[in-house]
């Protein structure tokens, strides 16, 4: 307690990688997170210093285009940073200019041994991949950009649903907004739930939507797939009660079952019994996140054989039960 005590009273110096061509609000909102509780921390709990301080860096110093076209201002070269104890990499389409740049890598790895903790938003995580910081780590990143950062990392292990994902002292978070939610969450690391609550509630947001929780929504990726997979996927999530056996799938599909089963899995990344079990546990999550009430009724709606096989399934894929998740997304909310 009093070590805890200690660390709340020190500065803690927010860093911020940016570069031409990032995304504006994977650098704004992040820092906006950081300063207004170092404000509301100033206004209710009447410190005298600011618990947060935040600075921008580039890998020139001066205006810095970002790809909706507005200037941001970077006062220092990274080079020159003064000490960070978070460190946060942006994302926008620009990373990739960076991707070859060896002395900006090498000063990303280098910064990772020092820091209390690094992070990523969007893209970000890709420049961090190759820094190589995410080999054995959990990571995710943009979910449209989820394959390219498999393929850099290899020895990672992406989570392509996820908001934000936390891997020891090591954050990445998906596209845009979610960096907010990973802020918030270093926050509540930091401070405690109370003010990252607090916080939150003047920036309008949720404290945090849960780390497992969906980037986007499956109606809209399964119009996006114009094939077979794509109009069996629309109608698997509008039948999740049903019986969704291969045997049913294939036949649906005007396959027979070996050859249908060996065409999803390649094509849609997992085998038919384990894209099914995510449907339903996704299903199920957003009745609970709706206030469905009976877990009862959502396992059967689900598609699920009763509670204990949805509960088995939320254990799986979400680390959590039904009632832990209820729980978490009630507090959070």
């Amino acid at each position: 307690m009093h070590r805890g005590t200690r660390k709340q009273r020190r500065l803690h110096r927010v860093v911020m990688l940016g570069y031409p061509q990032a995304q504006i609000l994977d650098i704004v909102g992040p820092l906006e997170v950081f300063a207004r509780t170092a404000r509301w921390l100033r206004d209710h709990h009447h410190l005298q210093r600011n618990a947060y301080e935040i600075e921008l860096i580039a890998p020139s110093p001066g205006l810095l285009e970002t790809s909706g076209g507005l200037a941001l201002f970077a006062a220092r070269r990274y080079t020159e940073t003064r000490r960070a104890d978070t460190l946060l990499i942006a994302g926008g389409i620009g990373y990739a200019a960076l991707m070859q740049d060896r002395k900006l890598l090498q000063w990303i790895r280098n910064q990772a041994s020092k820091v209390e903790r690094i992070g990523s938003i969007c893209t970000g995580a890709l420049l961090l991949a190759a820094a190589g910081l995410l080999d054995g780590k959990s990571a995710t990143t943009h979910w449209d950009y989820c394959d390219r950062l498999a393929q850099i990392a290899t020895g990672t292990r992406v989570e392509r649903d996820a908001i934000y994902v936390q891997s020891d002292n090591l954050y990445t978070s998906a596209g845009v907004t979610a960096g907010m939610d990973m802020a918030l969450a270093m926050v509540e690391a930091d401070r405690g739930k109370a003010v990252a609550l607090a916080v939150a509630q003047e920036l309008v947001m949720y404290l945090k939507r849960p780390g497992g929780q969906s980037q986007f929504s499956r109606h809209l990726t399964a119009q996006r797939r114009d094939d077979v997979f794509g109009n069996l996927e629309l109608w698997m999530l509008d039948h999740l009660d049903a019986e969704l056996t291969v045997e049913n799938l294939a036949r649906r599909a005007g396959m027979s079952p070996r050859h249908f089963a060996r065409l999803f899995a390649r094509r849609m990344g997992m085998p038919p019994a384990a894209y099914v079990r995510r449907l339903r546990v996704e299903q199920a999550r957003s009745r609970i996140e709706s206030g469905a009430a009976r877990a009862k009724r959502v396992a059967r709606e689900c598609g699920f054989a009763d509670e204990q096989s949805m509960r088995r399934a939320f254990r799986l894929l979400l680390g959590v039960t039904p009632t832990e998740y209820r729980a978490r997304f009630a507090g959070d909310a």
